[in-house]
């Protein structure tokens, strides 16, 4: 049987695509790819694929938020000071942080994008590969609340 090589992309309803794109690019840096009239959508690149997000508008009697899923989660692409300057940003831009975890392997962030979907954005301690699968196999899912400051090297 052939095996799923990643998400390709990730599809969530807007009140208002254009204003929530207009968000993921100050909160997260994404470039808007392409819209889609007919639907209402917006598609968002996060710089290596033509699109990873798109914001679909949402039906006016649709709620919106956690009511479909928990959460999606965004590796950052840095270290671990860059990891603590993203929670800081998010900070000043006056986004509801939902709390700061220490997952064994990685460190988390939980925010609310406009829509009330919970979004996470990650540093991943251990690299992926086996060791990593080695490490979440021995310390098992760990969702430890944490301090941003506590946050050592």
């Amino acid at each position: 049987m052939p095996r799923i090589k990643r998400v390709g992309h990730v599809v969530l309803f807007a009140r208002d695509p254009d204003a929530s794109a207009r968000w993921y690019g100050d909160i997260l840096g994404t470039e808007v790819m392409a819209t889609y009239e007919p639907a209402s959508a917006v598609f968002l690149s996060l710089g290596r694929r033509d699109h990873d997000i798109a914001l679909f508008k949402a039906p006016e009697d649709r709620a919106l938020g956690h009511h479909d899923l928990e959460h999606v989660a965004f590796e950052i692409d840095g270290d671990l000071e860059d990891f603590k300057r993203f929670h800081a940003r998010l900070v000043e831009a006056g986004v509801t942080i939902k709390g700061v975890v220490d997952h064994g392997i990685s460190y988390g962030i939980y925010f609310l994008d406009p829509d009330g979907h919970q979004l996470e954005v990650y540093f991943q301690r251990i690299p992926d590969g086996l060791e990593a699968k080695r490490a979440f196999a021995d310390i098992g899912a760990k969702a430890a609340p944490i301090e941003i400051d506590a946050i050592t090297g």
